[in-house]
């Protein structure tokens, strides 16, 4: 929406680095210097506020690294900032990510006092071996409690879980699922270990599908279930091509502005981002054809896929110009894309050859 913006907060550090994690992290350092992190998380809102001061907040995200050791006073001074100096939704979603390590009765009754209202914990697997594997500094037993621990004090808890581990077949996924079903959770995000995994469409099955929808999670989004009412706020922004901003080292964010797409990256050098009196951030107007790409991969990425009238919105009426509808009839053939109801969304295969369906939509230029 044009007048709401969501706010992502970075925060890169880790107790120790996870050997499958792709994200932009750090061993944490002793000597880590609050103060001076304070600054630059502030230097970061102060240089972005342009884009959202005359916007309502609808949700703010705490992503890494891993959150769940950030100083909690210090996350309690970044979020007062944004709660005295923005508009708030009175609903805002207020999520952060942690390790189940982390979660100690305290630290979740100081997250209810600074306004979270939405955890999420990285299980990844139920299974020790597979913990052990992945790096995890958890086991399933501290999996287990850390989440009805969480689910005491927030009724909006998630956990994320990895399949295509080596060794893992649809039978021991299949476990995985149905153990996790039963826990008092309202949210799952299963992400693959190995993208070119050949197991991929056997472990992301529709019987994996259907067994959460026994328990009344339903798929919103090509990655996550959620029980209905609890789906994240942030990631429905995100894919809809709303506003959203990110602060900290190598967050980014996009900002919607006179018919055009406006991306805003951080740097990706700490040093550089370590300065609190440097501005860290470029910007990028995108092209028709790069916001289009965009639109479709975030949008064929959630299960109700995209508008056909806001294509037309986004390229100007000249959708022919940028979409070939040749190869929209190709694949509605293949059973890859359904059209129902003026909007385009993707079936259960077409889920797994998304980014080569986006390819074939978009015309030569």
């Amino acid at each position: 929406m044009k007048n709401s913006v969501c706010i992502y907060i970075h925060w890169p550090w880790c107790e120790s680095i996870c050997k499958y994690c792709d994200y932009y992290k750090f061993k944490k350092d002793k000597n880590i210097n609050y103060l001076n992190i304070y600054k630059c998380f502030i230097r970061d809102l102060k240089v972005l506020e342009k884009y959202f001061y005359d916007k309502t907040i609808t949700s703010i995200h705490i992503g890494g690294g891993s959150p769940s050791i950030m100083n909690v006073e210090l996350l309690r001074k970044i979020l007062e900032y944004i709660y005295n100096k923005y508009q708030i939704e009175e609903n805002v979603e207020v999520s952060i990510e942690t390790n189940p390590e982390d979660i100690l009765n305290k630290k979740l009754i100081e997250y209810k006092n600074i306004g979270i209202n939405r955890l999420n914990l990285g299980v990844q697997s139920f299974s020790n071996s597979a913990l052990h594997f992945l790096g995890r500094n958890h086991d399933k037993k501290k999996a287990i409690s850390s989440i009805f621990n969480s689910s005491k004090h927030f009724e909006n808890t998630g956990i994320d879980l990895i399949y295509g581990l080596p060794g893992q077949d649809k039978n021991t996924f299949e476990k995985q699922i149905i153990f996790a079903r039963e826990l008092p959770i309202k949210h799952i995000s299963l992400y693959e270990f190995e993208y070119k995994n050949k197991l991929q469409n056997n472990l992301f099955s529709k019987k994996n599908k259907l067994l959460l929808e026994e328990k009344k999670f339903f798929l919103y989004e090509i990655n996550s279930f959620a029980i209905k009412g609890y789906q994240s706020q942030y990631n429905i922004s995100v894919l809809g091509m709303n506003n959203y901003i990110g602060i900290g080292p190598s967050a980014h964010g996009r900002i919607s502005k006179e018919n055009n797409y406006i991306k805003i990256r951080n740097s990706k050098i700490l040093k550089e981002w370590s300065n609190p009196k440097e501005n860290p951030y470029k910007k990028q107007i995108l092209s028709k054809v790069n916001a289009l790409e965009e639109f479709l991969l975030l949008g064929l990425s959630k299960t109700e896929g995209i508008c056909i009238k806001k294509l037309e919105e986004l390229t100007n009426s000249q959708s022919l110009k940028y979409i070939n509808f040749k190869n929209i009839d190709a694949l509605k053939d293949k059973k890859l894309l359904f059209e129902k109801r003026g909007r385009l969304f993707l079936s259960h295969k077409g889920m797994f050859l998304i980014n080569s369906i986006i390819s074939n939509l978009l015309a030569a230029n």
